[in-house]
Formats: structure tokens, C-alpha cells, sequence
């Protein structure tokens, strides 16, 4: 019996001496390292931090640096760059961090021809500027002219804008008019006619200017059905008498009224 078991005993033992080899063998164990990676990182912190404190006036100086450049995004029309860095001069000089970009935004969308100013810091010392200027479609009253909105803006030099259709009307209508003014240069389109001038009335009534010189009268009620039948008429007519038209009067229900340069056409029914 007792030489039956000690076999067993001995090959026990065996294994139990392998897996302590083995296990002598093992790299150090993750948690040692991180201890040692977080005091490294921990000693790197601190050491940024007192060279960060023994020289911050200087750092200061140097991420904060003043601003003395321009820089211009997009080209303008009506605005010159000279302008730009006139209402740019009391802003030049201030830090990068300190330089008031909104302040700068709304000083140059005072300018009559800017719609929209986008400003920018760019570091070190740069500012950038890029300026939406606004697109005149027509004169309003004398001094005035008016956006693709509607909108009323006042520049002071209109020297060139001569060609620009006139267009008038009351107190506060300038949105009315405006839409008006895109509808009817839309219907008067196909028939090569030009709205050169519209006013409405402060009764309502609405009355155009076609090719510079032809005047229209079109009333209140139904204005869009009765020019598109004047531009019907028109554009069978032929050319050299269209051309001899001098004003219209559609405030009719069913025709037309037409003075021209050698005789009068009075009560043209349009059916």
C-alpha cells in the first residue's frame, strides 16, 4: 500500500514546482506602471506650472499680442478699403484677446452700403474682415434707394445710380412697392418692356414708366390681370407703332386707352 501511493506523491510535487517557475516569469503587474505614469505626468504638471507662474508677463505678452493687421476677405463695389481701416483705427493696437470684434462688426455696419460685416481674430496679430454689401434695385424718393427687401438704405453718393428705376409711394409702403415692382417687371418681361419708374398713389392707385418715356395708368383693381392684357396688345402690334405709344390708360373693365405721337386711340376694346 504505502508503495502504491508515494508515485503519486512525487508527481504532485513536480507540478507544484513548474507553476512556481512559471509564475516567477510574469511581467510586472499594470497597476505598478500606472502608479508610475500618473507620478511622471503628475511631476510634468507641476513643473509646467512653476515655469508657467516665474514667467507669465511674458507669455502674456506674447499669446496677447496687439493687433496691426488687416486682412481683407472679399472685393467691394461701393466701399473702399481705405473707409474699412478708417472705422478699423481706434480698434488697431489693442490685444489679440482684447480686440472687440463685435464693437468692430457694428461700426461697420453703420456704413450705408454694408448689409451684413463678418470679423475675425486671427492669431497672432490679423484681423480679418469680409463685408456683404448691399444690392441697389431701385431710387425711393430723392435722396433713397431700395434693396431686393424692400428695405431703405441712404448712401451718400448717388452719382452713378441714374439709371436705376424711380420708385415712390407713401410713408411705409416702400415693401409694397418693391414687390409690386418685381411682379410687374416679371409680366412686362416677354414683351421687352423695361419698368423704368412706378408710384402708387396714396388713394392706391398705381401708375408705371415703361422705356423711360411711356407712361401707364393701371388703377387699383385687379393691376397684374389688366397689364398682362396691355402686354398682349402690345406685343402684336407692330414695332413702329409701338414705338410712337406715349401713355396708356387700362382703368377700363374690357379695353384700353392709348395715346400715341400722331393720333389718338381711345376706347381699344380688348376682349
Amino acid at each position: 500500500m504505502g508503495t502504491a501511493n508515494g508515485p503519486k506523491k512525487m508527481r504532485s510535487g513536480v507540478h507544484a514546482t513548474r507553476r512556481t517557475l512559471i509564475s516567477s516569469n510574469q511581467p510586472l503587474k499594470p497597476i505598478y506602471l500606472g502608479k508610475r505614469a500618473l507620478l511622471l505626468m503628475l511631476t510634468l504638471f507641476v513643473g509646467l506650472g512653476l515655469l508657467i507662474q516665474q514667467n507669465y508677463r511674458d507669455i502674456s505678452r506674447y499669446l496677447n499680442r496687439p493687433v496691426t493687421k488687416v486682412r481683407i476677405e472679399n472685393q467691394w463695389q461701393q466701399i473702399s478699403n481705405a473707409e474699412v481701416r478708417m472705422y478699423l483705427a481706434s480698434y488697431m493696437g489693442s490685444g489679440f484677446f482684447d480686440f472687440d470684434v463685435n464693437g468692430v462688426k457694428q461700426e461697420l455696419e453703420q456704413h450705408p452700403w454694408v448689409s451684413l460685416a463678418t470679423v475675425k481674430r486671427i492669431w497672432p496679430d490679423t484681423v480679418s474682415v469680409q463685408l456683404t454689401e448691399q444690392v441697389a434695385i431701385a431710387r425711393w424718393g430723392g435722396s433713397q434707394l431700395l434693396n431686393q427687401r424692400g428695405e431703405i438704405f441712404e448712401p451718400s453718393n448717388m452719382e452713378n445710380l441714374s439709371a436705376l428705376p424711380q420708385l415712390s409711394g407713401p410713408d411705409l409702403s416702400q415693401y409694397e412697392v418693391m414687390e409690386q415692382y418685381q411682379l410687374f417687371t416679371q409680366i412686362l418681361f416677354p414683351a421687352g418692356l423695361r419698368l423704368t419708374g412706378l408710384s402708387l398713389s396714396p388713394r392706391g392707385s398705381w401708375g408705371l414708366t415703361l422705356n423711360e418715356e411711356m407712361q401707364v395708368a393701371v388703377g387699383r383693381i385687379d393691376v397684374n390681370k389688366k397689364l398682362e392684357r396691355f402686354v398682349d396688345f402690345y406685343a402684336g402690334q407692330p414695332a413702329l407703332q409701338t414705338a410712337l405709344f406715349q401713355s396708356i390708360d387700362l382703368r377700363y373693365s374690357n379695353g384700353i386707352a392709348i395715346r400715341s405721337a400722331n393720333l389718338d386711340l381711345t376706347g381699344v376694346a380688348i376682349r
